[in-house]
């Protein structure tokens, strides 16, 4: 039975990125709402049915976690889907490897697991597995990462390794400071190229020191050995110099700390280095001189001074001394390196100085919080993007210019797409779309920036971004949508077709509607979809989208067995205001359904029908002895009210009168709301009611009766 149910899983992939997403949404929900929000319920019962769904194929689900990918078995969920990239890294970042989710499981452990994932101050890796653990979570194994298992050697990596994914995980905890402590030294085993290259890309701007100071003791600290080593120095310089220039300067420049902690190590290591590795380390000094501590730059700027003046670059130990080719350099520069020496050489006007320039930096906090926000990334994105596009207007820069402009430009296309800022797409869109640009730039350029636009995969990607963003951002997906027209319209009906939130589907459906009137010529073609849902929503677009000239299409819907597709179809005839839409009302006015009855009563409401006043008024005068028919009949008495033609008086009067030897509370209820619709009708057709109004035994009836005369009163 388990193998059986083994290979229908990859069957159903459908169903398996539904469940990651319902479990990403409601692990959004139980971070910004309490347990007992109806958004948390809503979200936590549609992962959980989710996954019920899967365990009837098999008794226990496994996520592998690829920091920002998904693994199920030997499949990949689709890498490019924003969803599964936003879930798989939120159990990256708390150091998590795998997530198993076991039959049995209850919606209270899926809560316990988000808030988990959700929350600031949380336990990561194996102390989050602990805490889950001791939370009795019994249906959900966590898999901690574990980075001290990594291993490589010279030119790859062992048999059964991944390859550059393990080493990237490794430097990702390190990082983030996900690692367990002690674990260093596995850094030396990684080319310092691919070490940079990593952090080039993805060290977070807003990294505090102890972010550098961790890559920092990972070179410099090797597990298990207290000492400095030469071929850990040498790497941890050749690191540096592949890095960019800010990134360069601020691992230097705290690397200055850690040489003045301990200056005996310091010392014999570079007395055991050759002379390139030795001309390495000052150059690097003194490009940052100005930003390492006093005693160590007085101590480079001697050591710098003797190298010129004996032109041999070797330095080495010999005894306790240290030797720059013959010339002993003497303890009194040796003492420099001391920490304890450090008062020796900051005056106190220097430390005064330095008082004052912190005291000033601490009075200016909130335009340094200004500042800081207007730096954030969307807005320096922006501005760029602003610039470029103004570059891009002009006409005075050459063919190669404009063509660099527009690379750069295209560049930003896919930061925006993953971050929902679809006012900045369809600037580019625009700016691609511009016939000035195709004299401007290499036409198969632009072309391609085109098409690229209009692919399918860039479609799904935006309609997967559209549901995570959309609502944040409507006005700029309402925007894109417009622009992508006709591209774009097949593949959201396709989504909408599929989508199982009820908000969502609202959401897709106001970006169509919006979208232009040529949705309706796609929507029509689909009226003949069998699921009635569908078909109803392309209804639905054709009204909102004026599609008048398709009234022929939709008449052959207005008798259809399914009510909901019935009243859609006779309500879009009646917003078209077509000769036979009355008709059709008429009709199911008078149906033995009550539902189709019900709803065909509510329109004519809504668009105020008075051609239905007799039938709504037959509706309301059924005999009904017992009372037991008046609650049904509020929706009749509503409904008159809207059209508020004095036909209707006469019936309502009836009603008034009409006594009931049981269900009187309903009968009541009634009353009460033809009193409520009155305002509506001519004043002088209901100024009988008011007046039996003013003495009815019912407080709410009198108020309402006694309101509406005097406000008569002062009109006349």
């Amino acid at each position: 039975m388990s193998e059986e149910k083994q290979e229908k899983l990859p069957l159903d992939a459908k169903l398996l990125a539904d469940a990651v997403i319902e479990l990403n949404i409601s692990r959004r929900s139980v971070g910004l709402y309490p347990p007992d929000h109806p958004i948390v319920k809503e979200s936590i019962k549609n992962a959980f049915t989710y996954l019920q769904k899967l365990f009837e194929l098999r008794s226990d689900i496994t996520l592998g976690i690829a920091r920002d990918t998904l693994v199920v078995d030997e499949y990949t969920l689709d890498r490019k889907n924003p969803v599964f990239k936003e879930f798989s890294y939120s159990l990256h970042a708390k150091g998590i490897a795998a997530v198993t989710f076991s039959a049995g499981l209850l919606k209270e452990e899926l809560i316990s697991l988000h808030e988990r994932l959700t929350a600031k101050e949380t336990p990561s890796g194996k102390d989050l597995v602990e805490y889950a653990k001791n939370k009795d979570l019994r249906h959900i194994a966590l898999s901690p990462i574990d980075f001290s298992s990594f291993s490589f050697v010279e030119g790859g990596q062992k048999v059964g390794d991944t390859g550059a994914s393990i080493w990237e995980d490794y430097i990702f905890g390190l990082l983030e400071g996900k690692l367990s402590s002690g674990e260093g030294g596995e850094i030396l085993n990684i080319p310092p190229e691919d070490v940079a290259g990593y952090i080039n890309s993805s060290m977070p701007e807003n990294s505090g020191q102890e972010t550098y100071d961790r890559v920092i003791t990972a070179y410099l600290k090797k597990k298990g050995d207290a000492k400095l080593s030469t071929e850990a120095l040498n790497k941890f310089l050749s690191f540096t110099d592949r890095l960019s220039p800010d990134l360069k300067r601020q691992f230097l420049t705290r690397s200055f700390t850690h040489f003045s902690e301990d200056i005996t190590e310091v010392e014999r290591v570079i007395g055991g280095m050759t002379p390139e590795s030795f001309q390495r380390i000052v150059e690097s000094f003194t490009e940052y001189s100005t930003m390492i501590p006093d005693t160590l730059k007085m101590l480079m700027d001697k050591l710098t001074v003797v190298k010129k003046q004996s032109g041999i670059e070797s330095i080495f130990s010999f005894g306790n001394t240290a030797v720059m080719d013959d010339i002993e350099i003497n303890e009194d520069i040796m003492e420099l390196f001391e920490q304890k020496n450090l008062h020796v050489f900051m005056s106190d006007k220097y430390k005064k100085q330095l008082e004052k320039m912190f005291d000033t930096v601490k009075g200016s906090g909130r335009k340094i919080d200004d500042l800081l926000k207007n730096c954030r990334e969307e807005p320096v994105d922006d501005a760029v993007l602003s610039i470029m596009f103004e570059l891009l207007d002009t006409d005075f820069l050459s063919k190669d210019d404009y063509q660099q402009l527009l690379e750069r430009i295209s560049e930003f296309k896919g930061l925006l797409l993953e971050t929902g800022r679809f006012n900045g797409l369809f600037r580019i869109y625009n700016a691609i779309s511009s016939t000035d640009l195709n004299e401007k730039c290499d036409f198969d350029t632009v072309n391609s920036i085109r098409e690229n636009f209009h692919s399918e995969d860039f479609m799904l990607n935006l309609i997967s971004t559209f549901r995570i963003w959309g609502r944040k951002e409507r006005e700029g997906a309402i925007n894109l949508a417009k622009a992508l027209n006709p591209y774009i319209i097949d593949p959201m009906l396709d989504a909408l077709a599929e989508e199982n939130d009820a908000i969502t589907r609202k959401f897709l459906l106001s970006i169509l509607a919006a979208a232009g009137d040529n949705v309706c010529d796609y929507a029509i073609k689909r009226l003949n979809d069998s699921r009635w849902y569908v078909v109803r929503n392309m209804l639905y677009l054709v009204r909102e989208c004026n599609g008048y000239t398709y009234a022929a299409d939709i008449r052959k819907l207005a008798r259809h067995s399914n009510i909901n597709i019935c009243l859609e179809a006779v309500k879009t005839l009646l917003k078209f205001k077509t000769p036979d839409s009355v008709s059709f009302l008429k009709l199911h006015l008078q149906s033995e359904n009550t539902e189709l009855r019900k709803g065909a009563v509510k329109l004519a409401g809504i668009h105020k029908i008075r051609e239905a006043v007799p039938y709504l008024a037959r509706l309301l005068g059924e005999k009904d002895i017992y009372g037991s028919e008046s609650y049904y009949k509020i929706d009749v008495v509503r409904a008159l009210g809207e059209i508020g033609d004095k036909a209707a008086v006469e019936p309502l009067l009836k009603i008034y009168n009409t006594k009931a030897f049981l269900y009187k509370g309903n009968l009541e209820d009634l009353k009460v709301e033809i009193f409520k619709t009155l305002a509506n009708y001519p004043s002088d057709s209901v100024q009988k009611l008011l007046e039996l109004g003013l003495s009815s035994k019912n407080e709410k009836i009198r108020e309402i009766s006694k309101k509406l005369i005097d406000t008569e009163d002062k009109l006349s």
